[in-house]
């Protein structure tokens, strides 16, 4: 995550002295992953059913997610006042925004699925929905920003679903002066309970080998 200045003009922006996040990339590992997200060479996760974005390129309809896999993103308040900064951060001035992410629904099976954000200034409001199911949010990063004031903030939600079928998530903020920095979402396959079976007996099988030859 980066702290992008988020002014508009006449504005004035102060740093504070709190300390930062890493420039444009996630700061903490979730779900297992550990990509940075600061380029397409280095996304955060890998799956058939994925999407990130580091720089937004609408402020009303972004389909086109620059870091990896394939989705939408919609900010659909007009009050909200929204436009890109210059780094493309999607940014509202005007009032709270209303965020919907739409992705293609994963195959037959049970899935646990994340939605990651990054933010500047007013934070994401703690619940979002997937399909309609709340959650609530847990913060991984938080720093006190200066000048406009809010805070820099990486966050996520998680819900376990079963044959979805389709995946749109809905989050928002309380208040204008969010500045949406980067956004990903995953959808991560369970394993079934046959697949945990057929693991733990090859893991004793190899137990046994490796006592055999001791």
């Amino acid at each position: 995550m980066s702290f992008r200045r988020l002014c508009s003009t006449g504005a004035l922006c102060v740093l504070s002295s709190s300390a930062f996040a890493a420039g444009a990339v996630w700061d903490t590992p979730l779900a297992g992953f550990d990509g940075n997200g600061a380029s397409s060479a280095s996304p955060w996760a890998s799956a058939s059913v994925y999407a990130e974005w580091n720089a937004f390129d609408s402020t009303s309809l972004d389909a086109t997610p620059d870091i990896a896999g394939s989705g939408s993103l919609s900010q659909t308040h007009p009050a909200a006042g929204s436009f890109l900064t210059g780094s493309g951060n999607l940014y509202s001035s005007g009032g709270a925004a209303n965020f919907i992410v739409d992705l293609a629904a994963p195959a037959a099976g049970t899935y646990d699925v994340w939605l990651r954000v990054a933010t500047q200034g007013t934070a994401a409001n703690d619940i979002a929905t997937l399909n309609g199911v709340a959650a609530s949010k847990v913060v991984s990063f938080s720093a006190t920003l200066g000048g406009f004031g809010g805070s820099e903030e990486e966050a996520w939600w998680r819900w376990t679903v079963t044959d979805p079928l389709a995946l749109q998530f809905a989050f928002a903020s309380p208040a204008a002066h969010l500045s949406l920095d980067q956004l990903a979402v995953l959808a991560a396959p369970v394993p079934e309970p046959a697949t945990w079976l057929s693991l733990l007996a090859g893991l004793g099988l190899l137990g046994v080998i490796a006592r055999r030859r001791a």
